[in-house]
């Protein structure tokens, strides 16, 4: 760990102590262990990291499921969907979203996210939807309202997907729901699972996508076809390169609390090249938190910082001094 030191503090400083509280939890060695960092707040994004629900490719591909590793070959589980326990899984986060409020109870949790951003598989469409979006809905909306749908209704096909209702926007009803009422459903290609030969992570047309999910956003995807998929085996190098032109694009966002909803492989790749634990010398507790695997339809809340100074206007930042005095009447005595 790296003996660090905030600037203009002696020995006398560090070795005081607060008698309501026990520092020996706090400190490393003799140090009080603290490493702060500050940044201005537009130079700073809070990510909500999602990985999908369960899918049908882990179902029968994870062993820790009963599954076979072969089967994520099979084109059985192309562009995996859901299964009954990942929509499930869905309605779990939904709730505890729907729930989730701040320390005083004066504001919900799910009114901070601006903007979802979701990988362009089926999966994660599917969670992105049934966890951020609206209610079911009885029925399809007519073709003029189609956008008040995140997504239409589908019937069952035994083993690959579940019957599921129509998913509506937030607030799109009755019933007043914690979040922005139409929230922005984005899709982005840079936040894709791994690319490399398993079926599962072959997208469909976008045309496809677009049908099924017509209030999510599908312009920044240039391309109908899946023009990555086959023509490599992404290496780890490959997937972090993705993972920095992703994290690029996110900062050059004017929202700052954004949902993602992606998968394991890219979000562990993601919390690898950005998570800098070790060159922090972040406690081993924190190197864990940030280095787990993410489970199924997990949530994980991250602050990114851009130390690069490419960061947007913060609506909360006043200059001071002299600006605003025009308005008023004594400005000029000041």
């Amino acid at each position: 760990a790296v003996n660090w030191r905030a600037h203009g503090t002696d020995d006398r400083t560090m070795q005081a102590k607060d008698s309501a509280q026990d520092l020996s939890k706090l400190s490393i060695g003799d140090n009080f262990g603290h490493r702060f960092f500050i940044a201005p707040h537009r130079h700073t994004k809070t990510l909500y990291l999602v990985r999908h629900g369960e899918g049908y490719h882990n179902l029968h591909g994870e062993p820790s499921l009963g599954g076979d590793r072969a089967n994520y070959k099979s084109e059985k589980y192309f562009d995996a969907h859901l299964t009954p326990k990942g929509w499930a899984q869905c309605r779990a986060l939904k709730k505890h979203l729907d729930e989730a409020v701040t320390h005083d109870g004066c504001e919900h949790v799910m009114d901070r996210i601006e903007l979802v951003v979701v990988s362009p598989l089926m999966r994660a469409l599917e969670t992105a939807v049934g966890c951020l979006g609206g209610d079911d809905k009885s029925c399809d909306p007519p073709a003029s309202r189609l956008d008040s749908a995140l997504m239409l209704s589908r019937t069952a096909i035994e083993g690959v997907r579940p019957a599921h209702a129509a998913i509506g926007t937030r607030n799109e009803g009755i019933r007043e729901q914690p979040g922005r009422w139409r929230l922005k459903f984005l899709a982005c290609e840079l936040c894709r699972e791994h690319v490399g030969e398993n079926p599962c992570d072959r997208r469909r047309r976008t045309s496809e996508y677009a049908r099924a999910f017509p209030g999510v956003d599908f312009s920044e995807i240039s391309s109908e076809e899946d023009t990555a998929w086959g023509t490599m085996i992404e290496t780890n190098d490959q997937m972090c390169e993705r993972a920095h032109r992703f994290m690029e694009w996110v900062m050059r966002r004017p929202e700052t609390h954004i949902a993602v909803v992606t998968h394991s492989a890219f979000m562990a790749a993601m919390l690898r090249e950005f998570g800098a634990t070790d060159q922090l010398g972040c406690h081993e507790s924190v190197k864990r938190e940030t280095h787990r695997w993410p489970n199924n339809c997990e949530m994980r809340p991250v602050v990114v910082i851009d130390p690069s100074g490419g960061g947007g206007l913060d609506p909360m930042f006043f200059p001071g001094g002299r600006t605003g005095l025009e308005d008023f009447d004594d400005a000029e005595n000041v």
